[in-house]
This record gives C-alpha cells, sequence and structure tokens, in this order.
C-alpha cells in the first residue's frame, strides 16, 4: 500500500488538481460519499470501545473454601486456596469477569482480551492497506465489512475465554479494514481544498459510536446480550454492495480508465460540471502516473535519513502516547466511576466539540503549538485527578476535560505529521505513526487496570506521558503556511 500511494502522491498536485477539476473540490456527488462511507465509522467505535462494559471493575469475594474451612472472605482479595469465587456485578447481570473469573491470577486476561484486539487492528490495517492498492478499495472493503458482520456475531456465541479473544483478534483485523479504506475513499474523492476539514469531520461517526455504547450497555446488562446488540447495526453495511462505487483515482492509477471514466462523467454530472474530455483527461492522467511507477521507489529505512532521523522519532513517540493515554484513560474512568454510563458517554461527547475546535486552532495557532498545548493540558487534567478528591463531578469534570484534550491532540497530530514528511515518504511516516500508536493503546488496558492494585499509578503514568509527549512535540518545526515537500531534497534544502 505504501509504496503504491507514495508513488501516486509524488505524481504532481496538477493531477491531482486535474481530477478534482473534473468533479469539483467538493458537491453533491462528494457528500454522497463521504456520508454513506463514513457510516462505517460507527462501528469502529463499537468494536474498540465495548471493552469499557466487558471487563469492569468487580467486587469478588472467595464463595468456597472447601468442605472443612470456616475461614471468613475479605472483599476483593485473593486466596491461592480458594476453590470458587462469587461475584457482586452490579450494575450488570453479568460480565466477561464474572463468566471466566478473569480475578486474582487470571487478571491480566482481560487486559490481554483488548490487547489482542488492539493487535488484531494493527496488523489489518498493514494487510487490508495492502489488499486495496493491489485489488482496489470496493472490493476490500465489502471483505472487511462482511467480515466484521460475521465476526460481530461471532462474539456473543464465544463457548471460553480462548475463543472470546479469538474471534475479538479477528474482528480487530476487520475494523481495521473498514477504518483504513474508508478513509482512504474520502480523501480520494475530496478535493484538496477541503481535505484538513474533512480529515477531522471524519472521526465523528467513532465519537458517537463511542457515546452510544453505554447506550447498548445500560439496556444489555448481560456481556452476550451486549455483545449481541452491538453486532446488530452493522447490518445496514451490507446497503454497501449495491450502493458503492470504485475510487476513480484507483482506477486511473492501475490503467482501467474506462471504468473511471463512467463514475468521473456521473459525478461531474450530480456537481453540474462539464462532462467534454472527461476520458481524455484520465487517460492522459494514467500514463503520467504508470509513468511515474517506473522511477527508483523508497522503503521505510528512508524515515531514519538524517534530515528525517529526529522527526520520525518525535512522531511516533506522540502518536503512541496518543494511543496510551486515550484508550487507556477511556477505560480508567469507566473503571473507578461511581456511573460508568454517564462517565464514558461524557468522555464521548466532549470530543465533538473538541474535534470542531481543533480545526480553528491548528488554523490560528499552528500545529506545532496546539499539539504541544493540549499534550500538556491533558496530563495536568489527569495529574490533578490523581491528587483531588474521588467525588463524582470532580472526577467526571477532570476526566472529560482530560480525554477533550487527548480528541484535539488527535486531529491536530494527524495533520501536524503529514505536513512534517516530503510526498515521497508521507504515507510511510502515516504508516509508522499509527503503528506507533497502536502499540500505546496495546499496552494501556494493562496500565488501567493497575487501579485494581496500585490505585495511584495509572492516572500518573497517564498525566506524566502526554506532558512528556509535549515537551517531545517542542523539538519539531512548526508546519503551519509552509509548502508541502515533494522530495527529500526540499527537506535537505529547508533543513
Amino acid at each position: 500500500m505504501v509504496q503504491r500511494i507514495a508513488t501516486q502522491i509524488a505524481a504532481s498536485k496538477q493531477k491531482e488538481d486535474g481530477l478534482a477539476n473534473l468533479v469539483g473540490h467538493f458537491g453533491k456527488w462528494q457528500l454522497l460519499v463521504c456520508a454513506s462511507v463514513s457510516l462505517v465509522k460507527f462501528s469502529s467505535g463499537w468494536v474498540q470501545m465495548a471493552i469499557l462494559f466487558l471487563t469492569p471493575n468487580l467486587v469478588f469475594w472467595c464463595e468456597d473454601f472447601g468442605p472443612n474451612s470456616t475461614e471468613v472472605a475479605k472483599n476483593s482479595t485473593c486466596y491461592d486456596h480458594c476453590l470458587k469465587y462469587a461475584y457482586d456485578t452490579s450494575p450488570f447481570e453479568n460480565t466477561i469477569i464474572s463468566e471466566w473469573d478473569l480475578v486474582c491470577k487470571k487478571a491480566w486476561m482481560a487486559s490481554f482480551t483488548q490487547m489482542v484486539l488492539q493487535l488484531g487492528v494493527l496488523i489489518g490495517s498493514i494487510m487490508f492497506g495492502f489488499l486495496s492498492d493491489r485489488y482496489g478499495r470496493k472490493i476490500t472493503f465489502l471483505v472487511s465489512i462482511t467480515s466484521l458482520i460475521i465476526l460481530g456475531f461471532g462474539v456473543p456465541f464465544s463457548p471460553n475465554y480462548i475463543v472470546f479473544t479469538v474471534v475479538r483478534f479477528f474482528l480487530g483485523v476487520a475494523t481495521a479494514g473498514t477504518m483504513v479504506i474508508s478513509f482512504v475513499l474520502i480523501m480520494e474523492t475530496i478535493g484538496t481544498k477541503y481535505r484538513e476539514i474533512f480529515g477531522c469531520l471524519f472521526q465523528i461517526p467513532f465519537i458517537i459510536g463511542h457515546m452510544t455504547v453505554p447506550l447498548f450497555a445500560y439496556y444489555f446488562r448481560k456481556w452476550d446480550e451486549y455483545s449481541l446488540a452491538l453486532a446488530v447495526p452493522p447490518l445496514i453495511y451490507l446497503g454497501y454492495f449495491f450502493v458503492l462505487n470504485e475510487s476513480p483515482r484507483w482506477l486511473v492509477s492501475v490503467g482501467r480508465v474506462e471504468e473511471a471514466t463512467k463514475i468521473v462523467t456521473k459525478a461531474a454530472e450530480m456537481n453540474g460540471l462539464p462532462t467534454a474530455k472527461i476520458g481524455e483527461t484520465l487517460k492522459q492522467m494514467s500514463e503520467e502516473i504508470n509513468c511515474k511507477a517506473d522511477e527508483p521507489k523508497l522503503n521505510y529505512s528512508a524515515l531514519f535519513h538524517p534530515a528525517l532521523r529526529v522527526k520520525t522519532v518525535c512522531c511516533c513517540a506522540m502518536w503512541m502516547i496518543t494511543g496510551l493515554t486515550f484508550f487507556g484513560f477511556n477505560q480508567y474512568i469507566s473503571q473507578t466511576s461511581p456511573d460508568p454510563f454517564i462517565s464514558v458517554a461524557a468522555a464521548g461527547g466532549i470530543q465533538i466539540p473538541s474535534n470542531l475546535v481543533s480545526i480553528w486552532l491548528i488554523k490560528h495557532f499552528g500545529r506545532k503549538l496546539t499539539t504541544a498545548t493540549f499534550f500538556a493540558l491533558g496530563g495536568i487534567c489527569v495529574v490533578t485527578l490523581g491528587c483531588v478528591p474521588h467525588t463524582f463531578w470532580i472526577t467526571l469534570t477532570l476526566g472529560t476535560l482530560g480525554v477533550s484534550c487527548t480528541a484535539i491532540v488527535a486531529a491536530s497530530i494527524y495533520i501536524f505529521t503529514s505536513e512534517l514528511f516530503p510526498t515521497v515518504v508521507r504515507n510511510m511516516s502515516m504508516g509508522a505513526s499509527s503503528t506507533s500508536m497502536r502499540v500505546g493503546s496495546m499496552i494501556a488496558p494493562f496500565i488501567s487496570n493497575l487501579s485494581l492494585t496500585i490505585p495511584w499509578l495509572p492516572t500518573v503514568i497517564f498525566g506524566v506521558a502526554p506532558i512528556a509527549a509535549g515537551a517531545v512535540c517542542l523539538m519539531l518545526p512548526e508546519t503551519k503556511g509552509t509548502t508541502l515537500p515533494d522530495s527529500m531534497e526540499d527537506i535537505k534544502n529547508a533543513g
């Protein structure tokens, strides 16, 4: 995926503008594509945030020490000679913790199942990225949503922990396919003038998915019924089989000009633009792209060129901490809040205005200042949370503010990273950064679950890490108002 897209982007801005000139930068056609494709992001939120109500913090005690024992068990205390544990699952009827006794020596397994899901997302991002470049956006997108639906219905019927975890791994793979390809489809549809805005707006369906997870958990208090309820809405994605078109940019890049012409002509008509000479223009673009494809291609080692080494290390560190704090802190506040339904919904809801505000912030204050400032503010909110009295409204306010800052960082860091690297390695830099974020999200549940044994430690880690990331961000140059570098030579000259 990386080398193909890097080649396509390197085929000069005139070619991208050429296609935008045929269909417009934004119109009815783009709106229809974006509105329909963005729906798949709801399930991304449901899948990745489902863990918040699958593994809540439960009170447990030893129910059976053996037939001759008179020992009295203490709450949430582990005993080597305990034969059976009992649980207070309130406000739920049961969870995977109580279903498979994931406490004491098996407590790590609750975090492990989320780590495996995120590992699936990581592998799926790489796999479906490659497949979408090789076989097209449409067919791989349809494969990913079909897999998502089938695996979603497999989760609630898992007979044991191992099957449950394996199914969630492949569910993560399928979810990654929908995430990667939907973003590519939208970016290849929207003209360059609107890509920054839609890059931020694209995250809103994920946020709504996050917000609605508590709604499912509130009405379905058993883990299997809850999982089944989350699996039903994605059935609507089967409609993509009837309405989704292939990306005309991809068709042009692989020489399928006739198919691209039909789609582009229809798009131009919808947007009220002339359709003359569309075929000739697309044929010329295809020929130019194919000429570029014969040029030598760079690989990931280029990211550690002396001119890019610091940028690569800093970006990977910032993205890893973003994944660590976003997923970890969301899980932490759901486990420690006396009302997880309100806390999780609030943590999701605050991200919508944060996402919209980030567009204004990065435009007026720049990428570097916005990213560094909100890294630090988010960290301060979390550190403060560990120092103040644990009353519901104080923890809710500080928790949602911390998540809000992380949401602003997540929106700004994407644009910031894409502008730091030249066109020829830009997609590789995004791939490396995204991988780092997944590593952070894989570590996150283990840190949040430390609240069960060392209550103060998660807030320290989730607070100090983003403050450190803010300091790392200060080592990078500002990119606001600068011309995007296209080649390694541009970077050398700028340095």
